[in-house]
């Protein structure tokens, strides 16, 4: 199975996406955000989070080293 990440800063992310985007596990990204390294994901229903693109593009760029 192919992860689509085109255009993925104007998109709501799902755990498979962020996975492949920052070539990591589901399970590390779950993590990740558990412990504020990354931007916390948004419910959208009972069982269902995502992650706003342009808010995960803002902290990629202030945690990126120059």
């Amino acid at each position: 199975m192919t992860i689509d990440i085109t255009n993925w800063q104007s998109r709501k992310l799902t755990d498979k996406e962020m996975a492949a985007i920052y070539g990591v596990s589901r399970a590390t990204i779950w993590r990740w955000a558990k412990a504020g390294a990354i931007p916390k994901a948004q419910k959208i229903g009972a069982n269902t989070a995502r992650w706003d693109g342009a808010e995960v593009a803002k902290s990629m760029e202030k945690t990126a080293t120059p």
